[in-house]
Protein backbone atom coordinates (compact mmCIF):
# COMPACT_ATOMS: atom_id res chain seq x y z
CA UNK A 1 0.00 0.00 0.00
CA UNK A 2 2.66 2.39 0.76
CA UNK A 3 4.34 1.75 -2.29
CA UNK A 4 1.42 2.10 -4.42
CA UNK A 5 0.97 5.81 -2.50
CA UNK A 6 4.22 6.41 -3.63
CA UNK A 7 4.27 5.88 -7.11
CA UNK A 8 0.99 7.53 -7.11
CA UNK A 9 2.56 10.80 -5.66
CA UNK A 10 5.36 10.45 -8.11
CA UNK A 11 3.15 10.05 -11.22
CA UNK A 12 1.38 12.98 -10.47
CA UNK A 13 4.21 14.95 -9.75
CA UNK A 14 7.22 14.21 -11.71
CA UNK A 15 5.71 14.46 -15.07
CA UNK A 16 7.07 16.99 -17.39
CA UNK A 17 5.23 19.94 -17.22
CA UNK A 18 3.94 21.97 -20.48
CA UNK A 19 6.09 25.52 -20.82
CA UNK A 20 9.43 24.13 -18.79
CA UNK A 21 12.15 24.65 -21.55
CA UNK A 22 14.43 21.85 -20.91
CA UNK A 23 18.74 22.75 -21.01
CA UNK A 24 20.30 22.36 -24.42
CA UNK A 25 21.74 19.20 -24.77
CA UNK A 26 25.07 20.70 -26.66
CA UNK A 27 25.34 23.16 -23.30
CA UNK A 28 24.56 20.35 -20.44
CA UNK A 29 27.92 19.13 -18.53
CA UNK A 30 28.80 16.02 -19.19
CA UNK A 31 29.26 15.23 -15.37
CA UNK A 32 26.45 14.29 -13.27
CA UNK A 33 24.49 16.24 -11.13
CA UNK A 34 24.22 16.35 -7.31
CA UNK A 35 21.92 18.46 -5.36
CA UNK A 36 22.77 18.65 -1.78
CA UNK A 37 19.65 20.49 0.13
CA UNK A 38 20.97 21.65 3.87
CA UNK A 39 18.84 24.19 6.07
CA UNK A 40 22.40 25.35 7.81
CA UNK A 41 25.14 26.23 5.68
CA UNK A 42 28.64 27.32 7.10
CA UNK A 43 27.73 30.85 6.72
CA UNK A 44 24.31 30.91 8.49
CA UNK A 45 25.11 33.17 11.53
CA UNK A 46 21.83 31.54 13.40
CA UNK A 47 23.77 28.15 13.76
CA UNK A 48 26.78 27.61 11.73
CA UNK A 49 26.29 24.02 13.55
CA UNK A 50 29.13 21.08 13.12
CA UNK A 51 26.43 19.52 10.41
CA UNK A 52 27.12 22.60 8.40
CA UNK A 53 30.50 22.12 8.47
CA UNK A 54 29.75 18.19 7.47
CA UNK A 55 28.07 19.45 3.92
CA UNK A 56 30.52 21.59 3.41
CA UNK A 57 33.41 18.85 3.23
CA UNK A 58 31.25 16.19 1.41
CA UNK A 59 29.83 18.91 -1.64
CA UNK A 60 33.97 20.01 -1.68
CA UNK A 61 34.68 16.02 -2.09
CA UNK A 62 31.63 15.31 -4.34
CA UNK A 63 32.20 18.42 -6.75
CA UNK A 64 35.67 16.48 -7.60
CA UNK A 65 33.64 14.20 -10.03
CA UNK A 66 29.92 15.94 -10.28
CA UNK A 67 28.29 18.89 -11.21
CA UNK A 68 27.33 20.18 -7.85
CA UNK A 69 24.39 22.32 -6.58
CA UNK A 70 24.19 23.07 -2.44
CA UNK A 71 20.35 24.21 -1.98
CA UNK A 72 20.46 25.96 1.32
CA UNK A 73 18.71 28.83 3.16
CA UNK A 74 19.21 32.80 3.75
CA UNK A 75 17.48 35.89 3.99
CA UNK A 76 17.49 36.33 0.38
CA UNK A 77 17.50 34.52 -2.67
CA UNK A 78 20.77 34.30 -4.83
CA UNK A 79 22.71 31.83 -6.70
CA UNK A 80 26.45 32.54 -6.36
CA UNK A 81 29.70 30.27 -6.82
CA UNK A 82 31.81 30.42 -3.60
CA UNK A 83 34.87 28.22 -3.06
CA UNK A 84 34.10 26.30 -5.99
CA UNK A 85 30.52 25.14 -5.51
CA UNK A 86 27.29 26.66 -6.61
CA UNK A 87 24.94 27.33 -3.76
CA UNK A 88 21.42 28.25 -4.43
CA UNK A 89 20.19 30.19 -1.47
CA UNK A 90 15.92 30.16 -0.66
CA UNK A 91 14.68 33.40 0.82
CA UNK A 92 13.08 31.88 3.88
CA UNK A 93 15.14 32.92 7.16
CA UNK A 94 13.42 36.67 6.54
CA UNK A 95 11.14 34.59 9.07
CA UNK A 96 12.94 33.57 11.83
CA UNK A 97 14.85 30.20 12.62
CA UNK A 98 12.00 28.21 13.69
CA UNK A 99 9.46 29.22 10.67
CA UNK A 100 12.40 29.40 8.29
CA UNK A 101 12.62 25.57 9.05
CA UNK A 102 9.57 25.44 7.96
CA UNK A 103 9.52 26.91 5.02
CA UNK A 104 12.06 25.30 3.54
CA UNK A 105 11.45 21.96 3.95
CA UNK A 106 7.50 23.16 2.36
CA UNK A 107 9.62 24.43 -0.68
CA UNK A 108 11.98 21.80 -1.13
CA UNK A 109 9.58 19.64 -3.35
CA UNK A 110 9.20 22.45 -5.64
CA UNK A 111 12.61 22.80 -5.76
CA UNK A 112 13.10 18.78 -6.55
CA UNK A 113 11.14 19.51 -9.99
CA UNK A 114 12.44 22.78 -10.70
CA UNK A 115 16.39 21.75 -10.25
CA UNK A 116 18.17 18.90 -12.99
CA UNK A 117 19.79 16.31 -10.82
CA UNK A 118 20.53 13.26 -11.34
CA UNK A 119 20.98 12.41 -7.60
CA UNK A 120 20.04 14.51 -4.36
CA UNK A 121 20.73 14.19 -1.03
CA UNK A 122 19.11 15.36 1.95
CA UNK A 123 20.22 16.83 4.53
CA UNK A 124 17.53 16.04 7.26
CA UNK A 125 15.97 19.34 9.12
CA UNK A 126 13.69 19.83 12.04
CA UNK A 127 10.97 20.07 12.76
CA UNK A 128 9.43 17.09 10.62
CA UNK A 129 13.21 15.55 9.68
CA UNK A 130 11.80 14.50 6.14
CA UNK A 131 10.52 16.82 3.39
CA UNK A 132 9.52 13.30 1.41
CA UNK A 133 11.77 14.10 -1.58
CA UNK A 134 11.71 10.59 -2.90
CA UNK A 135 8.08 11.03 -3.71
CA UNK A 136 8.66 14.05 -6.21
CA UNK A 137 11.77 12.91 -8.01
CA UNK A 138 12.40 9.76 -9.67
CA UNK A 139 16.60 10.49 -9.23
CA UNK A 140 17.70 8.56 -6.49
CA UNK A 141 17.85 10.52 -3.00
CA UNK A 142 20.14 9.71 -0.09
CA UNK A 143 18.71 11.26 3.32
CA UNK A 144 21.50 12.36 5.86
CA UNK A 145 20.07 11.91 9.44
CA UNK A 146 22.20 14.49 11.19
CA UNK A 147 19.27 15.79 12.88
CA UNK A 148 16.47 13.32 13.76
CA UNK A 149 13.88 15.90 15.75
CA UNK A 150 10.93 14.70 15.89
CA UNK A 151 10.59 13.16 19.70
CA UNK A 152 12.49 15.94 20.74
CA UNK A 153 10.00 18.47 19.25
CA UNK A 154 7.80 16.13 20.79
CA UNK A 155 9.33 16.73 24.43
CA UNK A 156 9.76 20.36 24.24
CA UNK A 157 6.35 21.39 22.50
CA UNK A 158 4.12 18.72 22.60
CA UNK A 159 4.40 18.25 18.88
CA UNK A 160 3.84 14.81 17.60
CA UNK A 161 6.60 15.65 14.78
CA UNK A 162 7.92 12.21 15.19
CA UNK A 163 4.33 10.81 13.72
CA UNK A 164 5.56 12.44 10.28
CA UNK A 165 9.30 11.75 10.33
CA UNK A 166 8.48 7.95 11.12
CA UNK A 167 6.09 8.49 7.80
CA UNK A 168 8.87 9.60 5.94
CA UNK A 169 11.31 7.65 6.64
CA UNK A 170 9.45 5.35 4.99
CA UNK A 171 10.32 6.32 1.50
CA UNK A 172 13.85 6.35 1.55
CA UNK A 173 16.05 3.71 -0.31
CA UNK A 174 19.24 5.00 1.52
CA UNK A 175 19.86 7.09 4.31
CA UNK A 176 22.90 7.84 6.38
CA UNK A 177 23.31 7.89 9.74
CA UNK A 178 26.41 8.87 11.85
CA UNK A 179 26.16 6.17 14.78
CA UNK A 180 25.89 2.53 14.69
CA UNK A 181 22.31 3.21 17.51
CA UNK A 182 20.76 5.22 15.14
CA UNK A 183 21.23 2.63 12.61
CA UNK A 184 19.55 0.41 14.51
CA UNK A 185 16.83 2.71 15.60
CA UNK A 186 16.47 3.94 11.52
CA UNK A 187 16.11 0.24 10.48
CA UNK A 188 12.99 0.13 12.57
CA UNK A 189 11.27 2.59 11.09
CA UNK A 190 12.37 2.25 7.45
CA UNK A 191 13.01 -1.86 7.28
CA UNK A 192 13.60 -1.59 3.13
CA UNK A 193 15.71 1.14 3.23
CA UNK A 194 19.62 0.75 2.83
CA UNK A 195 20.99 2.39 6.16
CA UNK A 196 24.61 3.31 5.29
CA UNK A 197 26.84 4.63 8.69
CA UNK A 198 29.26 6.67 8.15
CA UNK A 199 31.13 8.85 10.87
CA UNK A 200 32.06 12.49 10.83
CA UNK A 201 35.51 13.12 10.40
CA UNK A 202 38.41 15.92 11.61
CA UNK A 203 41.63 18.09 10.46
CA UNK A 204 44.40 15.91 12.06
CA UNK A 205 46.31 17.65 14.52
CA UNK A 206 50.11 17.56 14.56
CA UNK A 207 50.98 16.54 18.28
CA UNK A 208 54.84 15.69 18.19
CA UNK A 209 55.33 16.49 22.44
CA UNK A 210 54.20 13.82 24.47
CA UNK A 211 53.77 16.48 27.20
CA UNK A 212 50.94 18.16 25.40
CA UNK A 213 48.22 15.89 25.75
CA UNK A 214 45.70 17.10 28.16
CA UNK A 215 47.88 20.27 28.95
CA UNK A 216 46.20 23.79 29.55
CA UNK A 217 44.55 25.58 31.85
CA UNK A 218 40.84 25.62 31.51
CA UNK A 219 37.77 23.43 30.31
CA UNK A 220 36.48 23.85 27.53
CA UNK A 221 32.53 23.53 26.37
CA UNK A 222 32.29 23.94 22.18
CA UNK A 223 29.35 24.00 20.41
CA UNK A 224 26.01 25.32 19.36
CA UNK A 225 24.17 27.06 22.68
CA UNK A 226 20.99 25.40 23.24
CA UNK A 227 20.64 25.08 26.92
CA UNK A 228 18.67 22.18 27.02
CA UNK A 229 19.47 20.18 24.17
CA UNK A 230 23.21 20.64 24.95
CA UNK A 231 23.06 20.44 28.43
CA UNK A 232 23.96 23.83 29.24
CA UNK A 233 22.82 24.26 32.95
CA UNK A 234 23.41 20.44 34.26
CA UNK A 235 27.16 21.76 33.39
CA UNK A 236 27.09 24.95 35.26
CA UNK A 237 25.05 23.32 38.19
CA UNK A 238 28.22 20.31 37.80
CA UNK A 239 30.84 22.89 37.75
CA UNK A 240 29.16 24.57 41.02
CA UNK A 241 29.56 21.71 42.75
CA UNK A 242 33.62 20.22 41.72
CA UNK A 243 34.20 23.88 42.38
CA UNK A 244 37.26 22.88 40.65
CA UNK A 245 41.00 25.97 40.21
CA UNK A 246 40.58 25.43 36.61
CA UNK A 247 37.57 28.12 34.88
CA UNK A 248 35.31 26.88 32.26
CA UNK A 249 35.43 28.47 29.18
CA UNK A 250 31.90 28.38 26.93
CA UNK A 251 32.66 28.36 23.17
CA UNK A 252 29.86 28.81 20.85
CA UNK A 253 26.45 30.45 19.55
CA UNK A 254 22.80 30.18 19.45
CA UNK A 255 19.77 31.53 18.21
CA UNK A 256 19.04 35.34 20.30
CA UNK A 257 16.70 33.73 22.41
CA UNK A 258 18.88 30.57 22.92
CA UNK A 259 21.62 33.17 23.94
CA UNK A 260 19.35 34.71 26.68
CA UNK A 261 18.84 31.64 28.28
CA UNK A 262 22.35 31.14 28.43
CA UNK A 263 23.39 35.17 29.92
CA UNK A 264 20.19 34.65 32.02
CA UNK A 265 21.75 30.96 33.71
CA UNK A 266 25.37 32.95 33.93
CA UNK A 267 24.27 35.48 35.96
CA UNK A 268 23.08 33.05 38.73
CA UNK A 269 26.63 31.78 38.80
CA UNK A 270 29.85 33.40 40.98
CA UNK A 271 32.09 30.70 39.79
CA UNK A 272 34.63 31.29 36.49
CA UNK A 273 32.69 30.40 34.04
CA UNK A 274 33.27 32.46 30.49
CA UNK A 275 31.15 32.76 27.42
CA UNK A 276 33.51 33.77 24.99
CA UNK A 277 30.69 33.71 21.71
CA UNK A 278 31.51 32.01 18.55
CA UNK A 279 34.98 30.74 17.55
CA UNK A 280 36.62 29.54 14.46
CA UNK A 281 39.77 29.42 12.30
CA UNK A 282 42.91 30.18 14.55
CA UNK A 283 41.10 31.67 17.70
CA UNK A 284 39.16 28.09 18.07
CA UNK A 285 42.52 26.48 17.38
CA UNK A 286 43.93 28.43 19.81
CA UNK A 287 40.91 27.96 22.46
CA UNK A 288 41.02 24.35 22.08
CA UNK A 289 44.96 23.82 21.90
CA UNK A 290 45.13 25.48 25.20
CA UNK A 291 42.33 23.70 27.31
CA UNK A 292 42.80 20.97 29.29
CA UNK A 293 39.78 18.65 28.71
CA UNK A 294 36.64 19.12 27.07
CA UNK A 295 33.11 18.27 28.46
CA UNK A 296 30.16 17.75 26.12
CA UNK A 297 26.95 17.75 28.46
CA UNK A 298 24.52 17.01 25.43
CA UNK A 299 21.26 15.57 26.39
CA UNK A 300 20.95 14.12 22.34
CA UNK A 301 23.62 14.39 20.17
CA UNK A 302 23.75 12.71 16.56
CA UNK A 303 27.70 11.99 16.30
CA UNK A 304 29.68 14.79 18.81
CA UNK A 305 31.41 16.21 16.03
CA UNK A 306 33.17 18.89 18.84
CA UNK A 307 34.62 16.04 20.62
CA UNK A 308 35.82 14.51 17.86
CA UNK A 309 37.87 18.00 17.17
CA UNK A 310 38.65 17.86 21.18
CA UNK A 311 40.51 14.40 20.65
CA UNK A 312 42.41 15.50 17.51
CA UNK A 313 43.71 18.23 20.15
CA UNK A 314 44.85 14.86 22.34
CA UNK A 315 42.23 16.47 24.92
CA UNK A 316 39.90 14.24 26.97
CA UNK A 317 36.46 14.54 26.57
CA UNK A 318 33.53 13.77 29.32
CA UNK A 319 30.13 13.28 28.32
CA UNK A 320 26.92 11.67 29.03
CA UNK A 321 26.88 7.79 28.25
CA UNK A 322 24.34 8.31 25.32
CA UNK A 323 24.26 5.16 23.00
CA UNK A 324 24.88 7.70 20.23
CA UNK A 325 28.52 7.91 21.23
CA UNK A 326 29.43 4.66 21.96
CA UNK A 327 31.93 5.30 19.07
CA UNK A 328 34.33 7.15 21.50
CA UNK A 329 34.24 4.00 24.48
CA UNK A 330 37.96 3.39 24.95
CA UNK A 331 39.19 6.17 22.99
CA UNK A 332 40.48 9.10 25.57
CA UNK A 333 36.66 9.42 27.01
CA UNK A 334 35.08 9.52 30.12
CA UNK A 335 31.44 8.52 30.66
CA UNK A 336 29.02 9.13 32.97
CA UNK A 337 25.33 7.76 33.75
CA UNK A 338 22.98 9.99 31.28
CA UNK A 339 22.01 13.68 33.29
CA UNK A 340 23.51 12.49 36.79
CA UNK A 341 24.66 16.24 38.06
CA UNK A 342 26.67 14.27 41.08
CA UNK A 343 29.04 12.29 38.72
CA UNK A 344 29.77 14.64 36.58
CA UNK A 345 30.86 16.44 39.36
CA UNK A 346 33.04 14.25 40.50
CA UNK A 347 34.56 13.78 36.94
CA UNK A 348 34.95 17.06 36.54
CA UNK A 349 36.87 17.74 39.99
CA UNK A 350 39.22 14.46 39.11
CA UNK A 351 39.62 15.77 35.64
CA UNK A 352 41.05 18.90 36.84
CA UNK A 353 43.43 17.84 39.34
CA UNK A 354 44.98 14.90 37.82
CA UNK A 355 47.13 15.92 35.30
CA UNK A 356 49.02 12.35 34.60
CA UNK A 357 45.00 10.87 34.37
CA UNK A 358 44.61 13.97 31.22
CA UNK A 359 47.76 13.01 29.48
CA UNK A 360 46.72 9.13 29.58
CA UNK A 361 43.75 9.76 27.95
CA UNK A 362 44.33 12.62 25.95
CA UNK A 363 47.16 10.33 24.13
CA UNK A 364 44.85 7.93 23.25
CA UNK A 365 42.01 10.55 22.25
CA UNK A 366 44.21 11.60 19.69
CA UNK A 367 45.59 8.42 18.47
CA UNK A 368 42.10 7.26 18.01
CA UNK A 369 41.07 10.38 16.28
CA UNK A 370 44.03 9.64 13.78
CA UNK A 371 41.09 6.98 12.52
CA UNK A 372 38.12 9.97 11.77
CA UNK A 373 39.45 11.98 8.45
CA UNK A 374 37.62 13.77 5.85
CA UNK A 375 39.39 12.64 3.08
CA UNK A 376 38.24 9.04 4.63
CA UNK A 377 34.76 10.29 5.72
CA UNK A 378 33.88 12.10 2.27
CA UNK A 379 35.16 9.05 0.08
CA UNK A 380 32.27 7.01 1.56
CA UNK A 381 30.05 9.79 0.31
CA UNK A 382 31.87 9.26 -3.26
CA UNK A 383 31.35 5.90 -3.75
CA UNK A 384 27.76 5.97 -2.82
CA UNK A 385 27.14 8.95 -4.92
CA UNK A 386 28.59 6.68 -7.89
CA UNK A 387 27.10 3.87 -7.30
CA UNK A 388 23.41 5.53 -6.58
CA UNK A 389 24.27 7.63 -9.84
CA UNK A 390 25.03 4.87 -12.36
CA UNK A 391 22.68 2.18 -11.37
CA UNK A 392 19.98 0.67 -13.41
CA UNK A 393 17.44 2.38 -11.67
CA UNK A 394 18.71 6.03 -11.75
CA UNK A 395 17.96 8.63 -14.02
CA UNK A 396 17.99 12.93 -14.31
CA UNK A 397 14.92 14.62 -13.05
CA UNK A 398 13.64 18.05 -12.31
CA UNK A 399 13.11 20.92 -14.62
CA UNK A 400 14.54 24.29 -16.10
CA UNK A 401 17.30 25.26 -13.01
Amino acid sequence: MMRAWRDAVRARFTRPRAGVLRSDPGTVSARKRVVISTFDDTGNDAYRGGGAVVIDKVARRLSEEFDVTVLTAARRGVTEVRGGLRRRYLPVCWAGPRVGQLLFQAVLPVMARRIPHDAWLESFTPPFTTSFLPLFTRAPVVGISQCRSGELIWEKYRIPAFIVERLGLRFYRDLVVLNEADAVDTRRYSPRAAVHVIENGVDPQVIDDDREFGSGTYIVCLGRVDVKLKGLELLLAAYEKAAPSMPLLLVGHGTPAEERKLAALLATTDRNVRWVGYAAGARKHRLLADSAFMVMPSRREAFGLVALEGMSYGKPVLHFELPCLRWMSGKGNVGVPPFDVERLADQIARLASDARTRQRLGRQAYLASQQYTWERMTGRYLTLVRQLSNSETAGPAGGAP
